[in-house]
């Protein structure tokens, strides 16, 4: 799947993750609008893992209604190797009828030791 944020009239997204450490599955992702002031607010995401330098897709962790950031767990069959978070925004309850009102990307960060997390890239 290749990646397009900003295309059909959504706004982009600024996408962090964090891990507190190398034995930790959890990770922490945020999300906000790249411009102030964006036109609406934004009430439900969906997250996604999306594996890079492969023709793999992304895969879906769960909703978030309400706020800008969540924790996820890391999948336990998790390959190693190069991933990045997709976070998909909707401003209402619409987001089933295909309503997509911002997406982000977050850096690209490494999966090694048998899906443990192991450093951020670029």
């Amino acid at each position: 799947m290749r990646y397009r944020a900003g295309l059909a009239g959504e706004a982009t997204l600024r996408v962090t993750v964090e891990f507190s450490d190398a034995g930790s599955r959890s990770l922490g992702i945020e999300w906000s609008p790249v411009a102030s002031g964006a036109h609406k607010k934004l009430e439900y995401a969906r997250i996604f893992l999306v594996p890079l330098g492969s023709e793999g897709r992304r895969v879906y962790l769960g909703i978030v209604d309400g706020r800008a950031s969540t924790s996820v767990r890391l999948p336990e069959a998790l390959a190693d190797g190069e991933y990045a978070m997709e976070v998909d925004a909707y401003g209402s309850a619409s987001w089933g009828d295909g309503r997509l009102d911002a997406r982000g990307r977050s850096a690209t960060f490494v999966v090694g030791a048998g899906g443990l997390p192991c450093g951020t890239g670029g």
